[in-house]
C-alpha cells in the first residue's frame, strides 16, 4: 500500500464505529477491573476469615497487589507494544482464569500472595493497553472518548462492593472471587476478538526496545511529565489508605468516613465525561492543571473541616478534580509525545505512579505517627500535588526543539 493509501486508512479508522465499540469494551473491562482490585476493602475481611490472616498480612497483600497492578502492569505494557494486540489480551484473559482457579487450591498465605500478584498484573496490563488505545482511535472526540473509557474506574467502586455483598450472603470467599474475576476475564476476552491498534499513518513506529526506553527516560520532558503525574495523582492513593482515619478523627461518624471514597468515585464519573468535553474545548492540559489544583486545596482544606456538611463539599471537590485527573492524562501525553508505541509509553507513566501509590501513603503514616496529626501531612500533601501538576505541565508543553 502506497504511503497515501496508508494515511487515509488511518484517517478514515478514527472516530469510526470501531472506535466506539473499543470505548464500550474499555468501560466494561474497567470497570469489573476496579472493582475487582480496588474494592479490596469490601472482601479484606473475607479474605483474612478464609486463609486465616492476620491485619497485617492482609494489609500487605493490598499493598502488593496495588505495586504490582502499576508496576508489573506497566512494565508487560511496555513489552506488549512490540506484539499484536488480540494475542496479548487473549493472553490476560488466560491470565485472569488462572487467576479464579487458583484460589480455589491454595491455603497459604504465600498462596494468596502469588493469587493477587497475578491479579494485579492480568489487571494492570489490561488496563495500560485499555487507557492508550482508545485515543488512538479519535480525533475530533479524543477527549470526549477517553473521558467515557475512563467511567470504568468511577463505576467499578460503585458497582461492584454490592455485588461482593450479594455474592457473599449466597457463598462463600472463594467462589464469590471466581465469580468476579471470571467474568472479568470473560469480558477481557471477549474483547481480544475486536482489540487492536488503527491502521498506522504514513509514518514508521520506533521498535520497542532499550534503546528506546532509555531515550524515552532520558527525555527531560517525558520524565517531569512521569514525575509529574505520579505526584499528581498521589493524593487519590493516601486517601484510598487513610481516609476513613483521617475523618473519624475528624469527629466524622464511621458511616459518612465509609461512603467518602464511592461520593468521590461516583461524582468522578460525571466529571470525566464533562473534563472530556471541556477538555476539547479549551484545551486539556489546561483543564488537567485546574483540577490537580483543586485537588490540592481540597488537601490542605481537609485537616480543618469538622461537619459533615463541609466534609462532603471537599469531597465533592475531590471528585470534580478526580474525573478529569483520571481520563484527560492519557491523550495528553500521547499527544505530546506521540500515539507510536502508545502502550510503552503508558506503561512507563504507570511505572513512575507505582512509586507514588506505594510510598505516599507510608510517608502520610510516618509523618501522622511523628506529628501526632494529619494536618502537616496534608498540607504536604496538597503542595505536593499542585508541584505534580506544575511539572506535568511544563513536561507536556509542546516545544519543537525536545525530541519525544
Amino acid at each position: 500500500m502506497t504511503a497515501t493509501g496508508v494515511s487515509n486508512a488511518h484517517e478514515g479508522a478514527l472516530d469510526s464505529t470501531q472506535g466506539w465499540l473499543i470505548v464500550g469494551l474499555g468501560i466494561c473491562i474497567l470497570t469489573a477491573i476496579w472493582g475487582a482490585v480496588f474494592t479490596f476493602t469490601v472482601y479484606a475481611d473475607r479474605l483474612a476469615a478464609t486463609f486465616g490472616l492476620s491485619a497485617l498480612q492482609v494489609s500487605s497483600v493490598f499493598s502488593i497487589t496495588t505495586a504490582a497492578f502499576l508496576m508489573a502492569g506497566g512494565l508487560f505494557g511496555v513489552f506488549a507494544a512490540r506484539f499484536p494486540l488480540r494475542p496479548v489480551f487473549a493472553t490476560i484473559g488466560i491470565g485472569l482464569v488462572i487467576t479464579a482457579a487458583l484460589l480455589q487450591i491454595i491455603e497459604s498465605y504465600l498462596g494468596v500472595i502469588v493469587v493477587f500478584i497475578l491479579l494485579g498484573t492480568t489487571g494492570g496490563t489490561a488496563f495500560t493497553i485499555v487507557v492508550s488505545l482508545a485515543p488512538q482511535w479519535f480525533d475530533a472526540y479524543q477527549g470526549l472518548a477517553t473521558s467515557l473509557t475512563m467511567t470504568g474506574i468511577g463505576f467499578g467502586p460503585l458497582v461492584l462492593p454490592p455485588v461482593w455483598l450479594w455474592l457473599f450472603d449466597q457463598t462463600g470467599f472463594r467462589s464469590a472471587f471466581v465469580v468476579v474475576v471470571g467474568v472479568t476475564a470473560g469480558l477481557v476476552l471477549v474483547s481480544s476478538l475486536v482489540y487492536y491498534r488503527p491502521p498506522k499513518g504514513s509514518q514508521t513506529a520506533t521498535m520497542v526496545d532499550a534503546a528506546w526506553v532509555r531515550a524515552r527516560i532520558s527525555n527531560l520532558r517525558f520524565l517531569s511529565t512521569a514525575i509529574g503525574f505520579a505526584l499528581a495523582f498521589s493524593w487519590y492513593y493516601v486517601l484510598s489508605a487513610h481516609l476513613v482515619d483521617i475523618l473519624t478523627a475528624n469527629g466524622i461518624q464511621l458511616n459518612i468516613a465509609a461512603a467518602g471514597l464511592s461520593l468521590i468515585g461516583g461524582i468522578s464519573v460525571f466529571t470525566r465525561v464533562g473534563g472530556g468535553v471541556i477538555g476539547d474545548r479549551v484545551g486539556q492540559r489546561e483543564t488537567f492543571v485546574t483540577s490537580a489544583v483543586l485537588a490540592g486545596l481540597c488537601a490542605f482544606v481537609l485537616p480543618f473541616v469538622h461537619s459533615p456538611l463541609l466534609i462532603y463539599s471537599v469531597l465533592f471537590g475531590f471528585g470534580i478534580a478526580l474525573g478529569p485527573l483520571a481520563s484527560l492524562w492519557s491523550p495528553i501525553v500521547l499527544t505530546r509525545f506521540g500515539s507510536d508505541n502508545a502502550t510503552a509509553t503508558v506503561g512507563l507513566i504507570n511505572v513512575a505512579v507505582a512509586g507514588s501509590a506505594f510510598f505516599a501513603p507510608f510517608i502520610v503514616t510516618a509523618l501522622h505517627r511523628a506529628t501526632g496529626g494529619s494536618v502537616l501531612p496534608l498540607i504536604l500533601l496538597g503542595a505536593i500535588t499542585v508541584l505534580g501538576a506544575t511539572l506535568f505541565y511544563w513536561g507536556t508543553t509542546p516545544a519543537s526543539g525536545d525530541s519525544a
